[in-house]
């Protein structure tokens, strides 16, 4: 038998109807909460949808810049 084991990967993209503010610098604010909040729903959706649905185990978004 073969143990399946984690991987951690990394996307990144642009999206271009999200203005950037400051707000988006601070993982403790409001702002930052929830869009990391959205994208998180949204990625988790899209990635269990996918290829890889069946073994994915979710996304996490740690970061917004301009």
């Amino acid at each position: 038998t073969t143990v399946a084991t984690l991987e951690h990967f990394t996307i990144n993209f642009t999206i271009i109807n999200l203005p950037y503010t400051s707000d988006l610098e601070n993982p403790d604010s409001a702002k930052f909460r929830a869009t990391q909040r959205v994208m998180n729903t949204l990625l988790d959706r899209l990635l269990k949808e996918s290829s890889i649905g069946p073994v994915f185990q979710g996304c996490e978004t740690t970061d917004f810049r301009y």
